[in-house]
């Protein structure tokens, strides 16, 4: 309120206490008075009214601003709603199984171990579409390598390429050297019966004689893998294999598993596996199992 109008109505609350109290106004002119010094306090009342609504719009326009600079990133330029905002501190290396030119030779077991495995093999091929599992795996390696680094990890592969040969060791050498926080290896099961169909993971188990220390976050790994690949794909979930026979494996000194995305001699899950569409749910769910194991 201003002062000059907040002294009128002052001023006027004066007379007419005074006029009421010697008896000089009649009740008609009282009336007016006190009408006039309404008027007058809706005038002021009006008038503060419209000031604080102009401050009120002001800050609206500066908030408005601030939240447009915002979504620019305030530089002006739109960014997109689904775009990575933080990077995760996780390191992920994926192992797309086999190769088309096979790793020769033998390795240990594990560490210190006196038996031998082959380096590595040619791997299974589908029953209906013939394509080779080192091809398979490839592809869904190069396509959850993309989905995670959208999700904000550190994403290595052991191979990108389908000619070069990569021992099961060297695999393991990649994660071990990368201090990986896990190690997930991309792999399609072959049966004999091609009725047997399904996924499943594999870790090692609780007395592993390399690194048992690692057994409860291999484990916790694959199970988180597991589940999440079922609910996406709607395969059969065949669990979590433990095992101590996988030299892969057993080389990793960071949380390993070995994902067996299907069969290929089952032709249902050959003709599925060979799709973009059932790829893309494969990584989705492999994907989203590597996030509930990190927590996320």
């Amino acid at each position: 309120m201003k002062k000059w109008k907040t002294a009128a109505v002052l001023l006027g609350m004066g007379m007419l206490m005074t006029a009421c109290s010697q008896g000089e106004a009649p009740e008609n002119e009282q009336g007016q008075a006190a009408q006039d010094i309404k008027i007058e306090v809706q005038e002021d009342t009006g008038a503060a009214s419209e000031e604080n609504g102009a401050q009120e719009e002001s800050r609206q326009e500066e908030t408005s601003g601030e939240s447009t600079r915002r979504e620019t990133g305030g530089n002006g330029q739109e960014t997109d709603g689904n775009e990575q905002e933080i990077q995760k501190d996780e390191i992920v290396v994926l192992d797309p199984g086999h190769s088309s030119v096979v790793a020769g030779g033998t390795e240990p077991l594990g560490p210190g171990s006196s038996e031998q495995k082959s380096a590595d093999t040619s791997g299974t091929s589908g029953v209906s579409t013939g394509l080779p599992e080192y091809e398979l795996t490839l592809r869904v390696s190069q396509k959850l390598k993309t989905e995670l680094e959208n999700r904000g990890y550190t994403v290595i592969l052991t191979r990108d390429t389908n000619n070069v040969p990569v021992s099961c060791v060297q695999r393991a050498e990649t994660a071990n050297e990368a201090g990986a926080d896990a190690f997930v290896r991309i792999h399609a099961n072959g049966s004999e019966d091609s009725s047997v169909q399904g996924a499943m993971t594999i870790c090692i188990t609780p007395d592993n004689p390399f690194y048992p220390g690692l057994y409860a976050q291999s484990r916790a790994l694959s199970d988180s893998i597991i589940t999440e690949l079922c609910a996406a794909t709607g395969c059969e979930n065949d669990s979590v294999w433990e095992t101590d026979s996988m030299s892969g494996n057993n080389w990793s000194k960071v949380p390993a598993t070995i994902v067996e995305m299907g069969y290929m001699t089952n032709p249902e899950e050959d003709e599925l596996m060979a799709t973009d569409e059932y790829q893309n749910k494969l990584t989705q769910g492999i994907a989203n199992g590597i996030d509930a194991y990190f927590g996320y």
